[in-house]
Order: C-alpha cells, then sequence, then structure tokens
C-alpha cells in the first residue's frame, strides 16, 4: 500500500476513497447478479407451474367433455320422457381440480408471468370456480328434496321431480359449453 509523506493527507484521501469505490462496487455487482441469478430461477419455476396448470386445464377438459356429454343426454332423456333415466344422473363437475393454480398462487410465482396471460387463467379458473359451486348447490337442492319425502314419508314422482330440476340441469350444461370454450381457448394459447 502506498504510504504518504508526512503532512501529504491527499495520496491517503485518494487511495481511502478509492479501496471504497472499488468495494462498493463489487458489493453492487455481487447483489446484482445474486438478484439476476433469483429472478432466473423464479422465471424458470413460473414457466414449470404454468405447464402444470395447462396440464391440469387439459384434464379438467377431456373430464367435463364427459360430464358434459353425459349432461346432455340425460336432459334429453328427461325432457323426452324416457322411462329409463332410473339409471342416469346428472352430474356436476365437482371433481375439476385447481390445485396448479392454487399453488402458483400461493408461491407468488404469479409476479413473473404475462400480465394478460395471468389475468385469461384467472378468470378460466374463475368461471371454473362458479360452476362447479353452481354444481355443488344443485346437488344440495336435490339431495335436500330428497331428504325432506323421506323425512316425511311421502314418495316421490320420478317425472315431477325431474322436471322441477331439469331447467338447472339446463343451466348447468349451459355453463359447462362456455367453460370447456375456456378451457379449449387456453390450450390454443399454449
Amino acid at each position: 500500500m502506498f504510504k504518504p509523506k508526512p503532512g501529504d493527507s491527499r495520496p491517503v484521501s485518494f487511495a481511502v476513497v478509492l479501496e471504497f469505490a472499488s468495494i462498493v462496487i463489487g458489493v453492487l455487482l455481487a447483489l446484482g447478479l445474486s438478484e439476476w441469478a433469483e429472478d432466473r430461477e423464479n422465471r424458470d419455476l413460473a414457466e414449470t407451474a404454468l405447464a402444470n396448470i395447462h396440464h391440469e386445464i387439459g384434464a379438467n377438459q377431456q373430464l367435463l367433455k364427459l360430464i358434459h356429454d353425459n349432461n346432455v343426454t340425460t336432459i334429453e332423456m328427461i325432457t323426452n320422457g324416457d322411462v329409463d333415466t332410473d339409471d342416469r344422473n346428472i352430474i356436476p363437475g365437482l371433481q375439476l381440480q385447481e390445485t396448479a393454480w392454487e399453488a402458483f398462487l400461493a408461491t407468488g410465482l404469479s409476479a413473473y408471468v404475462d400480465y394478460g396471460e395471468l389475468l385469461a387463467l384467472s378468470e378460466l379458473y374463475g368461471m371454473q370456480r362458479i360452476y362447479k359451486q353452481t354444481g355443488q348447490q344443485l346437488s344440495q337442492s336435490v339431495m335436500n328434496a330428497t331428504a325432506y319425502s323421506v323425512a316425511l314419508g311421502t314418495p316421490i314422482d320420478e317425472t315431477h321431480f325431474q322436471n322441477q330440476f331439469v331447467v338447472y340441469f339446463k343451466l348447468l350444461t349451459t355453463v359447462e359449453v362456455q367453460l370447456l370454450d375456456a378451457y379449449a381457448s387456453a390450450s390454443r394459447e399454449t
């Protein structure tokens, strides 16, 4: 290290400033590189999470397609007065998954995704949530009506019972169509 002459304080202050500046620059570079690496890792994790979400959407789409086909056929049978509806049931898609989406939101990885894509996925899962709530409420209504009938000892007239709920079943299938369209749209965007 440079030794100043007695009485010469200028070289000491320059050396100190130079050493301090090099330390600050080194620390800032290290922090910047660390932040860049962390950001890159989070972006990679967000891409993996999005792939999981799109896989979940595809699985939900396949399941809902089967459910929708069943529900449409059952409604047609009820509407046409087919006697064979005892073996058929309306199936609300309560088993549709949103685990990947919830994990994505809980981990904060949504901050590393394009806002437009995030908004589209949020709308899709919001629609799915409404569909599941509608299906759950419909199931509860059917179960309540059946429970009251049993509690009162009054037999249920199946034809009348089904006709009471057919409007709600049709509403459910309308939402299914919209949700299937949203799934198809999300699949095309990948």
